[in-house]
């Protein structure tokens, strides 16, 4: 009877340790992630290019305050990223409860500083209470795409960057806005599930919105992942049939934990794709714990 106790007062603890972890520790890091990627339909004069991308914010939730965006701010600047993206989700309806001074956070996006400049798009926590996110944005001189294009001219070569409205709140018409390619194209898009309507000549996908799944335990997988495609698209790097997709983790939490999936800033460097550094697919990922997602009312 004795073991049997210590056996149980030794998994209470461990449990107690691990809730810990999740709901105290996890959620207030903030880490650095590089990763190289070859891509097709890239130019090789623009080897090297580095992107930083950041979602998911959710300003107003858990610790996610002034003091923390001007961390996220200073990390990212730290890298000296050629161009950043914000990816959307900066949560009008938590700034609006939280009370954060909407001027402030304009203030400390401002700081951000990359070489060919800050561009955002808005996620499905970005619409309502309306206007809010955009003027945010407006007032910290950052450019936000929907359904439309900018071109920045690194070493003088033109690159497109076409940003998506949010798939949640609108009918996306991929081809329409994306039209024909005769230039390097970057896709900004909150969420990874519009990937696969995505033409095989962009050069690469950026997404967000699903956080890793939030709770996430190896070898099981996440619980809850935002996405009708369940694990494929849960984080991280992706190739099918060579066309590219990066999906960042993000940085907030919606239910205040996260584990093995900390709040990270992704530092994404570019090269031109050759036959010796070509990846065609990239193993497709499983999740063995049941996906308890529930698409919107407009997509079921």
């Amino acid at each position: 009877m004795k073991k049997i106790l210590k056996f149980v007062l030794i998994l209470l603890v461990i449990a107690s340790l691990g809730f810990c972890y999740a709901k105290y520790f996890e959620p207030d890091r903030l880490v650095i992630k590089k990763q190289t990627l070859f891509l097709p339909n890239w130019s090789q004069t623009l080897n090297g290019f580095k992107i930083a991308v950041i979602s998911d914010i959710h300003i107003g939730t858990g610790n996610i305050n002034i003091k923390k965006l001007e961390q996220i701010v200073n990390k990212t600047n730290s890298q000296n990223p050629d161009l950043i993206v914000l990816l959307g989700d900066f949560d009008a309806k938590y700034i609006q409860i939280s009370g954060i001074p909407v001027n402030q956070i304009s203030e400390t996006l401002k700081h951000f500083k990359a070489k060919y400049g800050v561009i955002s798009i808005l996620g499905n926590h970005d619409y309502r209470p309306p206007d809010i996110v955009k003027n945010i944005l407006k007032n910290a001189r950052i450019p936000v795409l929907e359904d439309e294009s900018i071109f920045i001219q690194p070493e003088k070569q033109k690159v497109r960057i076409v940003g998506f409205k949010d798939l949640w709140h609108y009918k996306l018409n991929v081809t329409k806005v994306i039209g024909s390619i005769n230039t390097p194209v970057i896709v900004l898009v909150h969420n990874p599930d519009i990937f696969p309507q995505i033409p095989d000549n962009v050069c690469l996908t950026l997404s967000g919105h699903t956080h890793g799944g939030e709770i996430y335990l190896p070898f099981l997988g996440a619980p809850f992942i935002p996405s009708k495609f369940n694990a494929k698209y849960r984080k991280g790097y992706i190739v099918e049939n060579n066309k590219h997709l990066y999906v960042t983790g993000g940085i907030g939490t919606l239910s205040g934990y996260r584990t093995f999936n900390p709040p990270e800033v992704v530092i994404l460097t570019i090269n031109k794709q050759t036959e010796k550094n070509k990846i065609v697919n990239t193993p497709l990922r499983k999740n063995y714990l049941k996906n308890h997602f529930v698409p919107p009312e407009s997509l079921r």
